[in-house]
């Protein structure tokens, strides 16, 4: 089913005697699936215990197989796609593909894990990447229920700027909708650029800067810098260097159970730049970056970043 079927349906899967419900997508969405949560628990009128992933196994298994005096409680775990050791995730997910009751488990399964259970034993629900206006209508949590018609205006006038967004920007730009009052306006005059994570232009940083086409680079980097704060490009380029040394460890052929890990590389990178590249030169730009993380955090000159850029591109790495 899709997210509109699963919230016109939600009734009938809360009586569904089935003992699991998974959100399956290609992206971790934590507010969107917060805020699922938050809405079924009002529904069901009881609390969606939240299970560690700090725990063993062995403890949540017993934990799931008990219950006091036949009582059935609602469950859901965090993040499994956060557990970095691939044997311990998959042994969460064929946990949860086969359990049988007696609780109730809701969890969010990337799609790339999928193929470790059979999605017709359980109740699935597909997220898609990005949801058009009318899609939209049919997501309640969306909406401010002492306000819909403010949320309504609100996507309307958000519809007009692009055609498509990610459940995550839109259950986060609904929570600006609460409060703009009088000042949407001028919410939309100065600030929704600034909001909206354009991944096409993240993708296009990506390619330029790994052709190393630096004139085109810095054009962009100009236009768009302004937009996220310093932290978020030491990330995004820290990121961006980890993944790329990943793939030319492996020579470009990444098993298929691990090329979400490269979610974010440009095609044309993973198609061919990378045989340009060597793991040393990558290495040394790491390291660089999350130096530059650190001082910065520490109070040092926002300029290193544009050093750090400068340096990159010619070559400095490599030698």
């Amino acid at each position: 089913m899709n997210i509109t079927d699963f919230f016109s349906n939600f009734s009938t899967l809360c009586r569904y005697d089935h003992p699991v419900i998974c959100f399956l997508g290609k992206s971790y969405q934590p507010m969107f699936l917060q805020k699922t949560y938050d809405y079924m628990q009002e529904l069901i009128g009881e609390p969606i215990q939240k299970l560690s992933l700090d725990q063993d196994l062995s403890e949540i298994q017993i934990r799931l197989a008990t219950t006091f005096l036949g009582k059935r409680n609602w469950y859901c775990f965090d993040n499994l796609y956060a557990i970095s050791s691939q044997k311990k995730r998959e042994a969460y997910i064929r946990f949860i593909a086969n359990y049988k009751g007696p609780h109730r488990i809701i969890s969010f399964i990337s799609t790339a894990d999928s193929t470790l259970f059979k999605q017709d034993g359980i109740v699935s629900c597909s997220l898609q990447e990005v949801y058009t206006s009318d899609q939209v209508k049919q997501v309640p949590i969306l909406y401010d229920q002492d306000n819909p018609a403010i949320s309504a205006y609100f996507f309307s006038k958000l519809y007009r700027l692009k055609k498509e967004y990610s459940l995550e920007q839109l259950c986060l730009l609904q929570e600006y909708a609460k409060l703009l009052g009088k000042n949407m306006n001028v919410f939309f005059q100065e600030w929704i650029d600034k909001l909206i994570v354009s991944d096409v232009s993240l993708f296009h940083m990506s390619q330029l800067f790994f052709e190393k086409s630096s004139t085109e680079f810095f054009v962009k980097w100009k236009e768009i810098r302004g937009n996220y704060s310093d932290q978020f490009w030491t990330t995004f380029f820290s990121e961006q260097l980890f993944k790329a040394y990943f793939y030319i460890q492996h020579g470009g052929h990444v098993p298929t159970d691990q090329k979400q890990l490269l979610f974010g590389l440009s095609f044309s990178f993973l198609k061919h730049d990378w045989k340009v590249y060597d793991q040393k030169e990558l290495a040394l730009a790491h390291q660089k970056i999350y130096n530059i993380d650190l001082s910065l955090k520490q109070g040092g000159s926002v300029y290193q970043l544009d050093a750090f850029l400068a340096s990159f591109f010619a070559g400095l790495f490599s030698t």
